[in-house]
């Protein structure tokens, strides 16, 4: 497992939506994100970057503190240490009031024919 020093997510809100800005936590520490742009109202594009410089076993999206949240896809680029960035992508999920959603996912292994 390598340290994972930052992450850029892009997330596509569906119906619903709400004004807060969302928090991520690493390995059970809630943070911020560095730097954001857009929000998550309904059909709205949040942007947002996290350098948490950790080694993650859990990366959790915090989800909304009331209501729900539909979220109709979600990108993840992630940029370990010492190793080239790789993407994530996520299809639709509803958030319910102060669930989460794991956004952490090991680099692929290599896809080749034999």
């Amino acid at each position: 497992m390598s340290l994972l020093q930052s992450f850029e997510i892009t997330i596509e809100t569906g119906d619903r939506g709400n004004s807060n800005v969302p928090r991520f936590s690493i390995n059970g520490f809630p943070l911020e994100f560095d730097a954001h742009h857009g929000d998550t109202t309904p059909g709205a594009t949040f942007r947002a970057q996290g350098s948490p410089e950790s080694y993650p076993h859990t990366l959790q999206l915090s989800g909304p503190r009331e209501g729900a949240w539909d979220i109709e896809s979600a990108t993840v680029v992630y940029y370990p240490e010492g190793e080239p960035p790789y993407t994530v992508r996520l299809g639709s999920v509803s958030l319910e009031d102060d669930a989460d959603l794991n956004i952490w996912y090991e680099r692929p292994l290599p896809v080749f024919d034999v």
